[in-house]
């Protein structure tokens, strides 16, 4: 008759299963928020990132075109649009190169020209990563902004913020651009007028 050594192996070795359970499940209750906090910090980094690279896009085809470009967002939502300016003058030229009235309107009781609209094959828009939003887009007012605020406010009645320009120059409107999750916090992107350069900040905690 042969005696087992071992006659509880089967049983320690189920105890050593219950064991490595409780071990994962222990580890993975403290990893997962701890992954789900990289995923959005990277989702505010990203979206961050994707504004910088259009603003410098912005930047450099106003250069190259000689016209101004224009960048506004849906406030609260994650929609960015970018766009060129058409000035009066603009309306002028194509209302003579294309003999026709649709260039320009005129007033009731005179030929007051107004900014032709915006091309809508010309602006494009932009959606950020899942769940992040624009928070806010703080624009620095200047002069020379004023005849493209005044024309675009009913934009912003609309739930889309003040536009940052780009200008032919290399200079833009200073500015500062908001990103926001709903529990990872959020991300400034900065705008240096004089030298168009973008900053993107450290992400911080929700309040």
């Amino acid at each position: 008759m042969k005696i087992s050594l071992h006659p509880n192996r089967q049983a320690f070795t189920l105890l050593e299963l219950l064991l490595s359970i409780a071990i994962i499940a222990a580890l993975t209750a403290v990893t997962l928020p701890q992954i789900g906090l990289v995923l959005g910090d990277r989702r505010l980094i990203r979206g961050a990132d994707l504004v910088r690279i259009h603003m410098t896009e912005l930047r450099l085809q106003a250069m190259r075109e000689g016209r101004v470009m224009m960048m506004d967002a849906m406030l609260e939502q994650g929609q960015l649009r970018t766009r060129p300016y058409f000035s009066m003058s603009d309306a002028v030229e194509a209302s003579d190169m294309t003999g026709s009235q649709s260039g320009m309107l005129s007033g009731a009781d005179s030929g007051t020209m107004v900014a032709i609209p915006v091309d809508q094959e010309a602006a494009k828009e932009i959606e950020l990563p899942e769940e992040i939003a624009i928070q806010t887009v703080a624009v620095v007012s200047a002069a020379r902004a004023f005849e493209i605020e005044q024309q675009t406010a009913g934009d912003q009645s609309s739930g889309w913020s003040q536009p940052v320009l780009f200008y032919p120059d290399g200079t833009t409107s200073t500015a500062a651009v908001v990103l926001t999750h709903p529990v990872h916090g959020r991300i400034t992107v900065k705008l240096r007028g004089i030298t168009g350069e973008v900053n993107i900040g450290q992400v911080e905690a929700a309040q």
